[in-house]
């Protein structure tokens, strides 16, 4: 199965991973203008912390989308990501 067809098919699911670890708004990162399902084996998601969000929330929620994925995940905040690339790759950030 595709990735986006996986994505596409457990959204609620990741939705609900995403807002019990205190995040919102889960997007897909895009490095290329081809989109993801050209590497069918990595993900990168970008998320908003809540006021509730602690630093392992992060990776509490990478492990258990990895988990439902079955696919390797890296998730950050938009702190995160690189000044220099942080307005274009929000940009262009698929909402799930």
């Amino acid at each position: 199965m595709k990735l986006s067809a996986k994505i596409k098919s457990k959204r609620l699911e990741i939705i609900q991973i995403v807002e019990k670890n205190h995040a919102l708004y889960p997007r897909i990162l895009f490095n290329d203008l081809h989109g993801y399902d050209l590497d069918e084996t990595f993900l990168e998601i970008v998320v908003d912390r809540t006021y509730e969000f602690m630093p392992e929330d992060i990776g509490k929620i990478q492990h258990q989308l990895e988990q439902l994925l079955d696919v390797a995940v890296y998730a950050c905040t938009p702190n995160q990501l690189p000044d220099a690339d942080r307005e274009r790759l929000l940009a262009v950030a698929k909402v799930i």
